[in-house]
């Protein structure tokens, strides 16, 4: 949004645009050796090397023309990238035309300056009209005027330029002579720039993978700042680089020297005969809320609020509700009191759907629906805002937008306990067409692409596919490397499900490590997982503490979230989803101590936060844990109903370790409640072709999701069964099964309670 609408003003004109540089000598040999073959295969040229070629394709006209039109707009770019432009796979291009094109630009360098002054004369012959037929190229045509501009350039030239562009276009062409700064050959005029620039805009805010790296980019920005020194957009650019390397203190100074220049250099608004105040100047009030938004990315509140309410006292002087309407959309992402905030996001919408604002409108809706989703809605309102929100998204184009809803509408369901559609939401997100022809055709590939990607992952993982989610997260690795923003999403993905299968294969000191790395991103997820861990290990004084810090945590309202700024959609609910966890680990926690009672009134604090939001797959989980200690208590009817209840919601959207976790409580209610009827042993037989298959999918399904240590409970269980039976060859076959589990995966644990934490 704050890139939207709002680059700083420029207002000057480089006059001397069009110099001869040797990348742009290098187009015009490739174009006249285009052209010269064309001409032979027409019968119109005497140069015998190009009467062998077979006539040119439909397909390959195309390309020449493209990668032309390509070439004469780009930035100088240096001879290795050329050679990369030229190779096959980009474009469908003659192979005799390249290996001519580049022997004739060597042959240029041998003749010297006499090259030169040849290469323009068989250019002119080019434009010229044939006795039969048209020209090669018109006049009056982009190739035709890019020619003209050169050959009178070179025209122009002195003698001793024309000996300084050959020996340039030596050492451009040498490859020995490598130059530390790869650009210092490399030239960018002032259209060029503007070219760069604007593509570079794009792809930072559309595919950010697509655009330079950070160091490339940045040196590429000086060289056009040493040679157009007041040029603002450019300013504005390395912002915005210096903001995806996280350095607050140079994206500053670059905002700063941006807006400083674009307000300079705007012809007669210091020297106006008009008295108008400065102040209302529009760079003004959009270097200000340029400025918010840098605040608010490095979480610096105050900042970002003292700014806002200069851009809101600059926009109502000059009547700018654009301007208003945005800082508006920026005060509802920093409003801490739920309330206000909703009334805040009411007006927004409101208002710029009077103004005509349909990207502001839409925005404002998105953040209305969250927070609606967050306070407890019902679900059906829910999905109709997000209906209303497409149907305003496609009538006015806004694919951005389209992107957002979709992106939230994939959060909602994984909020409420839907994976299953969450993962459909994401799929239809990475399929959806949203190349532009008018901004280059360039897909988005940006937050919420990654998120639809990590959603993938996740579930995967869910599933036990372990290898096919690590492949997944390895092409995000690819697709997002370190250097941009949303890296920290995939990074944060592959830790969470390294920790769960690390700490269900019972590597407790690899989890342990894996939470250490987590804190970095994310500190309330990383003790979250801590006390879970603990509590595995059976460590309840331990587990009581950092129980204690992430309870004090969560209390928080102003809870830092890593000097980054949230963003919708990503980890919604977060809090609540901690809070619902941080109540069952307190659970199991007091149960391990024998206190029940408290843990059942943890277990009804958590039920109420689920029912109240909808969590339903939470709900399912909290109620398992229910049963968990009320079977610890000899509760087994109440147990058995709650396990019956739940089970097919589990089934049907949980994990598999959920799953079989709730399939081995089941099979143990069971096997309670025979207990506590007082069956004798031929009822008890008849129980156990009840019992035993779901022993066997529990154990399948653990193995599934190499979850060993789990199977050695079952496998434990079911030597117990055999030999309460009296199946002395079974319980033994259980026995030798067991113990090789142990000698494999040694794991020693005082806690004999199932935590009903998942994936």
């Amino acid at each position: 949004m704050a890139a939207r609408d709002s680059l700083p003003l420029t207002s000057f004109k480089l006059g001397y645009d069009d110099r001869v540089s040797p990348f742009k000598i290098a187009v015009l040999v490739f174009i006249r050796e285009y052209c010269t073959a064309r001409l032979a295969q027409l019968g119109m040229s005497p140069h015998s090397y190009y009467n062998s070629i077979p006539p040119f394709s439909s397909q390959q006209c195309k390309d020449f023309c493209l990668l032309s039109l390509e070439l004469i707009q780009c930035y100088d770019v240096t001879w290795e990238d050329f050679e990369i432009i030229l190779e096959p796979g980009h474009y469908n291009l003659s192979t005799k035309i390249i290996s001519e094109f580049t022997r004739s630009l060597h042959q240029i360098v041998k003749d010297g300056a006499s090259g030169l002054l040849d290469l323009g004369e068989s250019l002119e012959k080019l434009l010229m009209e044939p006795a039969k037929g048209k020209p090669m190229i018109r006049r009056d045509s982009v190739l035709g005027i890019f020619i003209r501009k050169m050959v009178l350039q070179l025209d122009r030239m002195t003698f001793e330029g024309t000996v300084e562009l050959s020996s340039n276009l030596a050492s451009y062409l040498d490859k020995s002579n490598k130059s530390e700064d790869p650009l210092e050959l490399v030239q960018v005029s002032r259209k060029q720039a503007e070219l760069l620039v604007s593509q570079q805009l794009t792809m930072l805010q559309r595919n950010e993978s697509l655009a330079h790296s950070p160091v490339n980019l940045q040196k590429i920005i000086d060289r056009i700042l040493h040679e157009n020194k007041d040029f603002a957009e450019a300013n504005f650019l390395a912002h915005l680089n210096e903001m995806r390397c996280q350095d607050f203190s140079q994206a500053e100074k670059r905002l700063h020297q941006s807006y400083d220049q674009g307000t300079i250099s705007i012809e007669g608004l210091i020297h106006s005969k008009l008295e108008d105040n400065l102040m209302n100047n529009k760079t003004f009030r959009h270097a200000s809320l340029n400025m918010a938004f840098l605040h608010a990315s490095f979480g610096h509140h105050e900042l970002a609020v003292t700014a806002l309410c200069e851009t809101v006292a600059l926009s109502g002087e000059a009547a700018d509700h654009t301007c208003l309407q945005e800082s508006l959309a920026w005060f509802c992402h920093l409003e801490e009191n739920p309330e206000m905030r909703l009334k805040m996001m009411e007006r927004l919408v409101t208002k710029s759907s009077e103004s005509n604002l349909h990207y502001l409108a839409s925005l404002g809706l998105a953040m209305w629906t969250q927070d609606c989703a967050l306070a407890g809605v019902e679900p059906k309102r829910i999905f109709e805002y997000l209906h209303t929100n497409d149907v305003a998204n496609c009538q006015h184009s806004l694919t951005d937008m389209t992107l957002t809803c979709l992106a939230l509408r994939a959060a909602i369901w994984s909020f409420y306990g839907y994976p299953r559609n969450a993962l459909q939401v994401s799929q239809l997100l990475l399929t959806l067409h949203t190349g532009d022809p008018t901004k280059g055709n360039i897909y988005y590939n940006n937050e919420h692409m990654h998120m639809a990607v990590c959603n993938i992952a996740l579930h995967l993982s869910r599933q036990g596919r372990y290898a096919d989610a690590e492949s997944i997260t390895k092409f995000a690795a690819g697709q997002y490397a370190n250097f941009q923003q949303h890296s920290q999403i995939w990074k944060m993905t592959d830790l969470h499900v390294a920790f769960y299968r690390t700490l269900w294969l019972g590597q407790w000191d690899k989890a342990e490590l894996i939470i250490s790395q987590l804190a970095v991103f994310n500190r309330s997820e990383s003790l979250a997982k801590m006390a879970h861990l603990m509590l595995c290990k059976g460590d309840t004084c331990q587990g009581k503490s950092v129980l204690k810090t992430l309870e004090e945590r969560l209390s928080n309202d102003k809870e830092p979230n890593n000097h980054r700024m949230p963003n919708p959609g990503w980890r919604m609910g977060q809090k609540l989803r901690l809070q619902v966890q941080s109540l069952v680990l307190r659970s199991v926690l007091l149960s391990a101590r024998q206190n029940f009672v408290e843990a059942l009134l943890q277990i009804s604090q958590a039920l109420d936060i689920c029912k109240k939001h909808h969590m339903n797959l939470q709900l399912a989980l909290v109620e398992m844990q229910s049963a968990e200690i009320q079977l610890m208590m000899n509760f087994t009817a109440n147990a058995l109903d709650l396990v019956r209840k739940h089970i097919n919601i589990i089934y049907t959207h949980g994990s598999l370790f959920e799953q079989g976790m709730a399939i081995f409580l089941l099979a143990r209610c069971l096997l309670a409640e025979t207990r506590t009827k007082g069956c004798n042993s031929v009822e008890f037989k008849s129980k156990k072709t009840e019992i035993f298959p779901l022993l066997t999918r529990a154990k399948r399904i653990f193995n599934q999701i190499e979850a060993f240590h789990h199977v050695k409970d079952v496998v434990f269980l079911e030597a117990l069964l055999y030999n309460h039976l009296g199946y002395e060859k079974e319980r033994n076959t259980r026995a030798m099964v067991f113990k090789q589990l142990d000698e494999l995966y040694p794991l020693r644990t005082s806690n004999n309670i199932q935590i009903f934490i998942g994936l």
